[in-house]
């Protein structure tokens, strides 16, 4: 790699902004809106999160690397470096590079960084995007309205909702169960040894024995545990978790004990809360499904799994209604029209769908 390669690099806007994002996530008191917009921005391109995580690896290899000898007052009253130029482009002008006084320890870990990174000495590969099931993985799934129990080989059991679809491998060291949609109960025997993982799009559930359930529904997953308890970590399937665990306040794992409950999606894991029913976790095993205080769209996407017809929305705002109450498999029609009647909508019934409107008593 040639020396106008490194300064072009060192200048792209991406690694760039990757670099200030790298700087900004590292603050213990980072707010929500600052990692809702970094989200934003890894999603807005794909070479978006390739350069954020070789930055942030890189950086963390600079942090952990021994500290360079303390300098005297006359080597850094010797140093030109004003950080107004790129230090890779900088370092082609002069044969011996200084460091500016004024600049602090991480600032110049930061710098190093980029420069290891326009040298290419970290390659970063991400494993933990699903792309289906893994080799030798057994698939299970129901169809709409269909409930089933399967025994796993280790003696777990898993209840499978209606249109639920997921992968089983069963590892010496790990038992790992790829959730790609719907809801699952899991009774996992208990095996200190061997780790059961339950992974549900930005959520990975770890447990050893315990009762516990997980829902999928857009793009969340929700997690109630009955019995035991579990830990919730992040996922990604853009960066790698070793990244978000540093980050704050939604990044880290979260336990969750019997009787509690907690949400994760893109932007993090909810604290556990208690669940004011428990038996409601389960009732969706017998036709019911309960709901409290959820947005429609995800309310949507569990009964569409029992419903005769996919039920839409025609606009986010309708989405967006919170909803408590429950649902049995047996009446959604009954449903329906409570929504109708409760949130001045109009069910359109068309040839493949139900489609909710607005009604004439709000605008």
């Amino acid at each position: 790699m040639t020396e106008r390669q490194v300064t072009t690099l060192e200048s792209d806007p991406i690694y760039e902004a990757a670099a200030d994002w790298v700087v900004r996530l590292q603050d213990p008191e980072v707010s929500l809106e600052d990692t809702l917009a970094w989200q934003a921005w890894l999603h807005a391109d794909g070479r978006h999160a390739a350069a954020f995580a070789r930055v942030q690896e890189i950086s963390q290899l600079v942090r952990e690397a021994r500290p360079p000898r303390e300098r005297s007052a006359d080597e850094l009253a010797q140093d030109r470096y004003d950080g107004s130029v790129p230090l890779g482009e900088w370092m082609t002008e002069r044969s011996q590079p200084r460091v500016r006084p004024g600049w602090s320890r991480y600032a110049l870990a930061l710098a190093a960084s980029v420069a290891l990174l326009a040298i290419g000495l970290v390659v970063w590969k991400s494993t933990d995007v699903w792309d289906g099931p893994s080799v030798g993985a057994s698939v299970l799934s129901t169809t709409v309205g269909e409930n089933r129990k399967v025994v796993l080989d280790d003696g777990s059991t898993i209840v499978l909702g209606g249109n639920t679809r997921l992968a089983v491998t069963m590892l010496k060291d790990t038992r790992s169960i790829e959730l790609a949609n719907g809801e699952a109960f899991f009774t996992v025997a208990k095996d200190p040894t061997r780790p059961f993982k339950v992974h549900a799009g930005d959520a990975t559930v770890v447990a050893v024995g315990t009762e516990f359930n997980v829902r999928r529904a857009r793009d969340r997953a929700f997690v109630s545990v009955v019995e035991g308890r579990v830990i919730v970590e992040p996922t990604s399937r853009l960066v790698p978790s070793f990244v978000l665990r540093e980050f704050k306040p939604m990044f880290r794992p979260v336990p969750v004990d019997a009787g509690q409950q907690t949400v994760a999606g893109s932007t993090g894991i909810e604290s556990a809360s208690a669940i004011e029913d428990t038996s409601a976790v389960t009732s969706w095993q017998e036709g019911r499904l309960a709901f409290r205080l959820q947005p429609l769209k995800y309310v949507l996407a569990d009964v569409n799994r029992y419903a005769r017809k996919p039920i839409v929305f025609e606009d986010d705002s309708i989405g967006a209604l919170l909803i408590t109450g429950a649902v049995t498999r047996d009446n959604v029609s009954g449903w329906v029209s409570s929504l109708e009647r409760g949130f001045d909508l109009i069910a359109v019934e068309e040839p493949e769908r139900i489609v909710l409107t607005r009604g004439g008593g709000r605008p």
